[in-house]
């Protein structure tokens, strides 16, 4: 019988939390102050940091909903302007976020395996995805730099988004096909889930129940709308394409977490 290696936390741990709590914060402010549903500050239609916590759950456990939690709660704080007791109430709705696919990938004991390596599936899968995760960054681009011009511009962001989703929605159902079955079936129902799930909590806190609500309650449906369509959004195209290139590495490099904390 093959005897359990116990693992520590080390700094390493720390620093990755820390280095993408900062880069998921940035992408929430970039992303909410780009992208934004109208009337609800520190949420965006389509939020790009939700692809750095989410993918370091699978990868991380708990350090990853932390990442999620913590630069939700900076968001909150700034530039959306919530007071502290809002944003420490609001700020689970990512923690929520990564937890959720964390959680299912430990309590079903599934070794992640975001490869596709038979035949045709083999040489489609990579193109699908990789496909995807570039022309949905490269509409954002232009949305960034020009989408205040207007026309052509937001067209093109438009349709990169849709061209982009519909890639990546192929490339997971390659995956679901031809790869690990549990893996991918697992990550998609994770990030069903965790979109309507973090979506009530986010727009709810922020609607109906906080201390006090800082928006109207009849905001609560075009926030929760916009929260979880951006959150598939993201989480199909982004974070799958960050899985598949990076859970190889996380592997080899020690940084996997297969328990919560290490």
């Amino acid at each position: 019988m093959k005897a359990q290696i116990k693992r520590k936390i080390t700094w390493m741990h720390i620093v990755t939390f820390v280095f993408a709590t900062a880069v998921a914060y940035v992408l929430a402010v970039v992303s909410s102050l780009i992208f934004p549903v109208l009337g609800a500050p520190g949420v965006s239609a389509l939020y790009v940091a939700a692809a750095i916590y989410v993918p370091l759950g699978v990868w991380m456990g708990m350090w990853g909903a932390l990442a999620g939690y913590f630069s939700c709660l900076f968001l909150g704080l700034y530039p959306s302007g919530y007071t502290l007791l809002q944003s420490v109430v609001w700020s689970f709705a990512d923690f929520i976020e990564a937890f959720i696919p964390a959680f299912l990938f430990r309590v079903l004991k599934i070794d992640p395996d975001f490869t596709v390596k038979r035949g045709w599936a083999a040489k489609l899968f990579p193109l699908f995805i990789s496909l995807g995760s570039i022309i949905l960054l490269v509409g954002i681009t232009i949305q960034v730099l020009w989408g205040s011009l207007g026309e052509p511009f937001t067209s093109i962001y438009v349709y990169s988004v849709y061209t982009g989703l519909a890639l990546a929605l192929l490339g997971l159902l390659v995956g679901l096909l031809v790869g690990d079955k549990k893996t991918w079936a697992t990550y998609i129902v994770g990030v069903i889930l965790t979109s309507f799930i973090s979506g009530l909590w986010g727009a709810g806190t922020l609607t109906i129940f906080n201390f006090p609500p800082p928006l109207p309650s009849e905001a609560f449906w075009p926030v929760f709308v916009g929260w979880v369509a951006g959150d598939l959004i993201v989480l199909s195209v982004l974070s799958t394409a960050l899985l598949v290139a990076l859970t190889p590495v996380f592997k080899r490099t020690g940084l996997y977490v297969e328990k919560w904390w290490a």
